[in-house]
């Protein structure tokens, strides 16, 4: 079709649509004109005010019948696509909701810490959505997966998926209130001397914090070592000692008095939260809607309490 031309939707011939489509399965006016229970001159009509808008001719005649120009082979792929998408939404309508599955993949210690105690917002706001929330050790790719959104930690240079910010992020030392308010009449030094440092075995976080701090950071070299941060924050928030966090991951519990601040320090280490998924999924709008309420729940991730 003439390039020239580009039609808003609000000015589409869509009944003279519908006919040319007909008549284009058929390749004969009177069978398109007993489809649509229309007379054929009644069809040609049609055709004819239809290639007069479009400014192309869409058949001519042969010996067998009708035959499709190459400007109306490609519009009659094209309406027929689009004529099967609106009839397939339009018979939905009237058929109840049928439910809809996103696979989400995110770290163990995110989805304990972030998206379990959360999740009950986005199930009230999408009751029709099934989400399936898997935790992996280590990063899934979307390319060999039915992953529709990963939430990943790292600097965002992937390439499996279109790459989303979620949360920028802090790390600080959080520990039970009480630890922490005996911290307010001691020398900090002196203070984690006599704590038990509880660690991330992956990445030396102590060790950043205690030089930031001023501290020797020999302390670091004390204290038992977790696999995953989701251990370090619930020996923490029993009691055990002193971890050192991202924001989003304790900012629950701060606000919930289960963890606290014992120490007005916090430091940076390059990496943030990001989401991951194809364009594909990007174009499911419950995929959409997930990717929205994370933006709106967790972009803050980095924010602390005032003591921090």
């Amino acid at each position: 079709m003439n390039g020239d031309h580009t039609w808003p939707l609000r000015t589409l011939p869509l009944g003279a649509l519908a006919v040319f489509d007909a008549a284009a399965r058929h390749r004969n006016m009177v069978r398109a004109a007993t489809e649509l229970g229309m007379t054929q001159s009644a069809v040609s009509r049609r055709i004819r005010a239809l290639e007069e808008q479009l400014h192309e001719q869409l058949f001519k005649r042969g010996p067998r019948g009708l035959m499709l120009t190459e400007a109306g082979d490609l519009l009659a792929d094209y309406v027929n696509r689009g004529l099967g998408e609106l009839a397939t939404g339009l018979h939905r309508l009237g058929q109840p909701k049928k439910r809809t599955t996103i696979a989400v993949t995110a770290s163990r210690t995110f989805a304990l810490r972030v998206l379990a105690p959360q999740i009950s917002s986005f199930v009230r706001r999408h009751p029709w959505v099934s989400l399936r929330i898997d935790s992996h050790r280590y990063t899934t790719s979307l390319e060999r997966s039915d992953v529709d959104v990963a939430i990943r930690l790292g600097t965002g240079n992937w390439t499996d998926g279109v790459v989303l910010p979620l949360s920028r992020e802090r790390l600080v030392p959080v520990c039970t209130p009480s630890i922490a308010m005996a911290a307010q009449s001691m020398n900090l030094g002196d203070f984690l001397r006599g704590q038990i440092l509880l660690h991330y075995a992956e990445r030396p976080h102590w060790v950043d914090w205690l030089r930031t701090a001023g501290i020797d950071p020999s302390l670091a070299e004390h204290g038992p070592r977790f696999g995953e941060t989701a251990l370090a924050l619930a020996a923490a928030e029993a009691g055990q000692g002193i971890a050192i966090a991202r924001s989003i991951h304790v900012r629950q519990a701060l606000a919930d008095g289960k963890l606290a601040v014992p120490a007005p320090i916090s430091i940076e280490d390059g990496l943030a939260y990001y989401m991951v998924a194809t364009e594909a999924a990007l174009r499911r709008t419950t995929v959409q809607a997930f990717v929205a309420w994370c933006q709106s729940e967790f972009a803050d991730g980095s924010s602390l309490p005032a003591e921090a």
